[in-house]
């Protein structure tokens, strides 16, 4: 005896044990009478006792039977509890998802992507991390989070997955009393006389990867380099210089009191990704995470979204 029990069998056992019967016993399980008798034979001769009583009206479990019973019971209920709680994970009625971004984007863009989630899928547990850009590697690696969502560059690496979502065009932020906001059409070389304030520490170098000669006369001039947006868009409304933003900004550059210009002759884009780990399936709710962020860009008609891709 090898006490090599299959779920099936147990499944029999607890019916049979049940019901009194193997007539209704086989009814419940949807088996034959004759089937759920070899089960129930089977087992008992992988465990070398008699579980059952059996009587010409009736069947009644054994002495062996009646220790086995509630432990096969507790079995197969935690088994029907842990099966349950996996549904529950795959159809979204509960889990924990964790998600970085960084501040700019975890104040304006991914509360209104949080908001729509909640309301499709109200077990889920959000847990967001606002962070710098350069800290959404570690955050990602080190598994503090299963989602990371910035600006293209930000995660550069081999183990990561980069999915674009979104294509965000960037205005010039300045004051509402700013001679640029009456030039029509507004160009680069407008703004040789201009003191940039580059919102974030990778931005310089974005800026002249992206537009070369034409971001130089703003670059070349005093700037101030921020470590966070709102302090870009404080210094801008203090009148010490402009910056640029994202769309999706539109609500903080609105509540700064500053304008929004668009630049032509180029345009300046950056695209907006989502970063996970290289390997490693996304968990039910992050899928459905990502799916929700696409909806609301499309939704919301911000800049050119992009289909995902990995």
């Amino acid at each position: 005896m090898n006490g090599n029990l299959s779920l099936r069998q147990l499944r029999a056992f607890e019916a049979v044990a049940t019901e009194g019967s193997f007539t209704k016993a086989a009814q419940r399980l949807f088996l034959t009478q004759s089937a759920l008798s070899v089960l129930v034979r089977d087992m008992e001769r992988e465990l070398g006792l008699s579980l059952f009583d059996r009587h010409t009206r009736r069947v009644e479990l054994s002495e062996a039977g009646r220790d086995f019973y509630p432990h096969v019971r507790r079995m197969l209920n935690e088994l029907a509890v842990a099966v349950g709680s996996m549904i529950d994970l795959r159809d979204k009625r509960r889990g924990v998802l964790r998600v970085a971004a960084p501040q700019l984007m975890a104040c304006t863009l991914v509360p209104r992507v949080l908001a729509v989630y909640r309301q499709q899928y109200p077990g889920v547990d959000i847990r967001l991390q606002d962070t710098l850009p350069e800290h959404l590697l570690d955050r990602l690696q080190a598994g503090e989070v299963e989602l990371a969502i910035g600006p293209d560059g930000v995660l550069d690496d081999a183990g990561l997955r980069r999915q674009p979502f979104l294509r965000d065009r960037h205005w010039l932020i300045c004051r509402t009393d700013d001679p640029l906001c009456a030039q029509n059409p507004l160009r680069w070389q407008d703004l040789d006389a201009c003191h940039f304030i580059a919102p974030t520490r990778d931005f310089i170098a974005r800026m002249r990867a992206s537009l070369g000669a034409y971001s130089e006369a703003l670059l070349l001039n005093p700037w101030q380099e921020t470590s966070y947006f709102t302090t870009a868009f404080g210094l801008v409304s203090a009148g010490m210089g402009v910056t640029l933003c994202p769309t999706y900004a539109a609500p903080l550059v609105k509540a700064y009191g500053l304008q929004m210009l668009a630049l032509q002759e180029p345009a300046f884009y950056r695209e907006v990704c989502v970063y996970s780990q290289l390997g490693k399936e996304l968990s039910p709710a992050a899928a459905s995470f990502v799916q929700c962020l696409g909806e609301v860009v499309a939704d919301a008609a911000f800049a050119e979204p992009v289909s995902p891709r990995d």
